[in-house]
C-alpha cells in the first residue's frame, strides 16, 4: 500500500515488494571473453600481456604492424577487465607502452570466466542442435517434392 497522509493512494500488491530487481549477466565482448577463457585455462601468473597477445593471436608474426595492433587490443580489453574487477596484474612501461605482467584473474573474475565459458559451452550445443534441426527441415521438405 502508497500512502500520503491520511489517505491511500495506491494499493501496491504483495508480491511487488518481495520482487527482487533482475541480474542481467556481465556481457563481454570477443576480445575480453578470450581473455578470460585463456585466463580460466592456466595458472594465475601465467599470462603476462605479451604471452596472452600471441595466445590469442597465433597467426601474427612478432614485430610487424599487425603485432602492434593485436597487442594493443589485447591491452586495451585487459585494461577493461581491470577496470571491472575481473582481472588484476603488475602493470609495467616497456618498448610498446604499458603492459601487465603476473595477471591474475579476482574471485569476481574466476566466476565470471567460469560463466562464460559454460555461457559459450550451451551456446555451441544450441547451435549444432539447430543445425541438426534445419538439416531435417530441408531433408522434410525435399522429401516432399
Amino acid at each position: 500500500m502508497l500512502q500520503v497522509g491520511p489517505e491511500v493512494i495506491m494499493e501496491i500488491p504483495d508480491h511487488f515488494e518481495e520482487e527482487r530487481p533482475m541480474r542481467v549477466p556481465p556481457v563481454f565482448d570477443e576480445k575480453e571473453g578470450a581473455i578470460l577463457s585463456a585466463m580460466c585455462e592456466v595458472p594465475n601468473g601465467t599470462y603476462d600481456s605479451y604471452t596472452l597477445t600471441w595466445k590469442l593471436n597465433p597467426a601474427v608474426q612478432a614485430g610487424t604492424p599487425p603485432a602492434g595492433a593485436a597487442f594493443g587490443q589485447t591491452r586495451e580489453a585487459t585494461e577493461r577487465l581491470i577496470v571491472r574487477g575481473l582481472l588484476r596484474g603488475e602493470r609495467l612501461a616497456g618498448a610498446d607502452g604499458v603492459y601487465f605482467k603476473n595477471l591474475k584473474l579476482t574471485p569476481k573474475g574466476e566466476q565470471a570466466a567460469i560463466h562464460q565459458r559454460k555461457q559459450g559451452e550451451e551456446t555451441k550445443k544450441a547451435l549444432a542442435d539447430m543445425v541438426r534441426v534445419s538439416a531435417e527441415v530441408v531433408k522434410e521438405m525435399t522429401d516432399k517434392k
